[in-house]
């Protein structure tokens, strides 16, 4: 858990600073959301995130960067100060900013580069070396993260979580997902209750129904839906503490096969690695090579569509000839 919380501290601290080369492509390519789908399972944040992270669109740099300016480097006061002491006092080089560089050199660190101590993105690399060292010191992780929790009480978190709820607030449409990320986890982490899974309602399969097509796998943003195929098999999975209820699956299903409903108790205490089967059908073999071809769940489904043609039980080799 440490590891993949130093992974979102630092992609955080990337998003922050001047925009990184991986800000331009497509949300789902970002370091941000491979990290947040990590944590889908255990955090209700993560889990949001990546299903926002899902929707953003790639962008020229150029663009990114002027995104990035009109809200934190605009010429005399821009929309949000990403300095501690600009944001909490008012005033450049505050006493915020001598308190936090003093948390460093007793953390071992000297600061290097153009950026302040009480930059956002420093605060929030320094969140990421102090996790990232209670993992390679298992025998001092207790000191790391004391130190860890004592920097969100008294600076990261009491001023990070407000400006994020600012920046979402703003609606844009690559910085506002990131500001809600840095408010839902770090409060996450000063409220560790919070980070409870409440399982509301999860997919479930009128198993008749279900054609085993995979639509439903294909467009969920946390990826708590799966098909999973062998030689012999085809298998519909499901992940019940990666989802959080957003229903695209049950939009996409042509069958209505899929709905959402109840959480179970047993399905709440799974880990994110955990997988329910939904659905499951044996493959259709080829009557000429023998090699599987689709479910037979599938292949029943396009025979009633198309009045069962007998090409369609090959292969696509065995069809061409």
């Amino acid at each position: 858990m440490q590891e993949q919380s130093a992974d979102l501290y630092l992609a955080l601290a990337e998003a922050l600073a001047e925009p990184p080369p991986w800000l331009e492509q497509p949300g789902q390519r970002w370091p941000l959301y491979a990290c947040t789908e990590k944590l889908a399972g255990v955090s209700t944040a993560a889990a949001h995130a990546a299903a926002a992270f899902a929707q953003v669109r790639s962008e020229s740099m150029q663009e990114r960067r002027a995104r990035h300016r009109a809200l934190f480097q605009s010429n005399g006061r821009p929309r949000f100060w990403l300095h501690e002491s600009l944001y909490r006092s008012g005033r450049l080089l505050g006493p915020e900013m001598l308190e936090v560089e003093q948390l460093y050199r007793a953390a071992g660190l000297e600061l290097s580069g153009k950026e302040l101590p009480d930059h956002a993105s420093v605060e929030l690399a320094f969140l990421a070396h102090l996790a990232r060292r209670g993992v390679e010191n298992p025998k001092r992780a207790g000191q790391w993260r004391q130190m860890e929790k004592l920097f969100l009480k008294k600076h990261a978190g009491h001023w990070l979580p407000t400006m994020g709820r600012a920046i979402a607030a703003s609606g844009d449409a690559v910085y506002a997902p990131i500001g809600t990320l840095l408010a839902d986890w770090l409060e996450e982490l000063l409220q560790p209750a919070a980070r409870k899974r409440v399982l509301q309602r999860v997919p479930s399969v009128d198993q008749p129904a279900c054609t085993l097509c995979g639509f439903c796998s294909q467009v969920c943003p946390v990826r708590a839906l799966l098909i999973d195929e062998n030689d012999s098999e085809t298998i519909l999975l499901l992940s019940p503490t990666r989802c959080y209820g957003c229903g695209k699956c049950v939009r996409a299903c042509e069958t209505s096969a899929m709905t959402m409903s109840p959480s179970h108790e047993e399905q709440a205490t799974m880990g994110p690695d955990e997988w329910q089967i939904l659905r499951s059908s044996p493959r259709a073999n080829c009557p000429a090579c023998g090699e599987p071809t689709v479910s037979r769940a599938e292949l029943e489904y396009v025979s009633r569509q198309l009045g069962h043609p007998r090409w369609l039980e090959y292969c696509w080799r065995c069809r061409a000839n």
